[in-house]
């Protein structure tokens, strides 16, 4: 019979090892989590002063695409939205700028930690109103946990 005996600092030796595969899933999942990443979206007011105030103070506003805008007391999918509050919808004469790769500009991953037999990194998002995007009205876009999925998935 045979027997195999490991070192006691194994741990301790594969650490690194396990760690640098880590970091290559946590940029694979990254990586996949911005190509699937939402536009970003901006609202603009007419700048002639005529704009209605809650139009001016939405002015600048900026959230990923699947996510309305707050614009007085209603949520807008875009100026004239046909389903927003008539007094923020009617006469609107403000427009929307799209930037494809503002959401995805933000998706990083983390060096690995190692933690005792484990290592571990974070992918992370840091755009505002991105865990929105993700989850909106149940059916959000699920670009990072798609992403994290789909790596998975090409790894079983």
């Amino acid at each position: 019979m045979a027997r195999l005996e490991l070192s006691p600092d194994i741990e301790a030796r594969l650490a690194p090892l396990a760690a640098r595969h880590v970091e290559r899933l946590a940029e694979e999942v990254a990586a996949e989590a911005r190509r699937l990443a939402p536009a970003a979206k901006t609202w603009h007011t007419r700048e002639d002063g005529q704009a209605r105030p809650s139009h001016q103070a939405a002015d600048g506003q900026t959230v990923p695409a699947p996510v309305p805008f707050h614009v007085g007391e209603g949520l807008l999918d875009r100026p004239r939205d046909p389903n927003g509050p008539v007094e923020e919808t009617a006469g609107c004469r403000c427009t929307v700028t799209e930037d494809p790769e503002a959401v995805a500009a933000t998706i990083t991953a983390s060096k690995a930690a190692i933690l005792g037999s484990r290592a571990e990194a974070d992918v992370s998002c840091n755009y505002p109103r991105a865990a929105e995007a993700e989850f909106a009205d149940g059916a959000g876009t699920h670009f990072m946990s798609g992403a994290a999925s789909q790596v998975a998935a090409r790894h079983r």
